[in-house]
């Protein structure tokens, strides 16, 4: 079992599990996702975002995340 302390840690397991699964990107890799993009966007831009507008763009960032590398959508 992976130990996931930082984005660091989280970025290294997501490419590891791209290489080996197809179906690796699941709704559950996608929520943690999210969750580490949030926490990491306000830590950086407390001072200009809200907590909502904080998780707003890491949902948006997600999803886009998604679209275009993942499901390889324009």
């Amino acid at each position: 079992m992976t130990t996931i302390k930082d984005s660091n840690d989280l970025l290294s397991f997501l490419v590891g599990q791209a290489g080996s699964r197809k179906d690796w990107f699941g709704f559950t890799q996608q929520r943690i996702t999210a969750v580490a993009l949030a926490h990491e966007i306000a830590a950086n831009h407390a001072d200009k975002m809200t907590p909502s507008e904080a998780v707003n763009y890491a949902i948006d960032l997600n999803q886009e995340i998604y679209n275009k590398i993942i499901n390889n959508r324009k």
